[in-house]
């Protein structure tokens, strides 16, 4: 890793203040550029940002890069537990490519184990960038190209009622109530209560999201899908489901809304067959790609890599290779 920043250099880590906010909003402008236009950066700063989950280098007194670690909660094999998950990691152009980020990235990564956290999470922009650090890949996912034209062609059954949310906050109980009943199955899995719920699809409008929900006859909300319209056609973040039918029929009634107009779909689902069997395997185009990665903290490599989280009495433990369960959107 690099380490070009001059010796003489006064390197000082510490939490933002109120006045860093400005430099720190304008920095993930320039390094985020998806983020660049619209209203997410300011929602995310009023919303989601905590000073006390962020850090900030300056050198000499002058901010340089920033990096935020905000908690995750997730069950894995039974246990609930915060997870750190990195993200706005950022350096200012003029003082890229001295190592900073690096030397940020180590001192916050020294902070949480000494907090004890287990591990922590991301995101990677790239990949190469963050395995030196001792982060490897642990979620992949499957990203169906779908074509309206050519699947979905049965209009819904009518046994479910669908619901188009242009704020979808406001279905926020119900997509909780979904979200719960699918990851119950897995061992991984980040964890929602409602509020954190009504954060996320806040989130997902800031991105000009909708959501289409199913209900069936008795109003129990049984699957939703988390969308957006692109040009390119429509982009399926997140497709949970509590019944197999619903979600057949709610992929139906996006085709008839859209097919139209935009016939294209791109969908998100976890890296497994048998969570797929609703979407048309051999004829549609899909990949798996990596998605998460993982770094030890105070866990062993390979328990964090497995995403078995055990106490120091359990190290001869036997720990079974479980699949890591990890979302698009968390």
């Amino acid at each position: 890793m690099m380490n070009n920043y001059n010796s003489d250099m006064q390197i000082t880590i510490r939490q933002p203040l109120p006045q860093d906010l400005e430099f720190m909003q304008s920095l993930w402008r320039q390094n985020f550029p998806e983020d660049r236009d619209g209203s997410f950066v300011p929602w995310y700063f009023s919303n989601r940002f905590r000073p006390h989950f962020a850090r900030l280098l300056l050198v000499d007194d002058e901010p340089a890069a920033m990096a935020f670690a905000p908690e995750v909660q997730m069950q894995i094999n039974g246990q609930t537990c915060a997870v750190p998950y990195i993200q706005g990691v950022a350096t200012a152009e003029k003082f890229q490519r001295r190592g900073l980020a690096y030397c940020l990235l180590q001192h916050l990564f020294d902070e949480l184990r000494a907090a004890g956290y287990p591990f922590c999470v991301l995101k990677p922009f790239r990949a190469e960038f963050y395995q030196p650090l001792g982060f490897r890949f642990f979620a992949y996912l499957r990203r169906y190209q779908l074509d309206f034209n050519e699947h979905f062609l049965l209009p819904p059954s009518g046994d479910f009622r669908m619901t188009h949310f242009l704020q979808p906050q406001d279905a926020a109980a119900e997509v909780c109530q979904i979200y719960a009943a699918w990851t119950d199955k897995f061992n991984c899995r980040a964890l929602r209560d409602e509020p954190t719920c009504r954060l996320l699809l806040t989130d997902h409008l800031a991105d000009r999201g909708m959501l289409l929900l199913a209900y069936d006859k008795s109003q129990k909300p049984r699957a939703y899908a988390l969308y957006t319209t692109t040009p390119d056609g429509i982009f399926v973040r997140e497709l949970a489901y509590s019944s197999h039918r619903a979600a057949v029929d709610l992929l139906r009634q996006l085709a008839h809304d859209y097919r139209e107009d935009t016939p294209k779909c791109l969908l998100i689902m976890p890296d497994s067959p048998a969570l797929c069997t609703i979407l048309p395997e051999n004829n549609a185009g899909w990949q798996v790609q990596p998605f998460a990665m993982a770094k030890p903290l105070t866990a062993h490599p390979a328990e964090c890599y497995n995403f078995n989280v055990c106490n120091a009495a359990d190290d001869d433990a036997v720990w079974p290779k479980i699949p890591a369960y990890f979302y698009e959107y968390f």
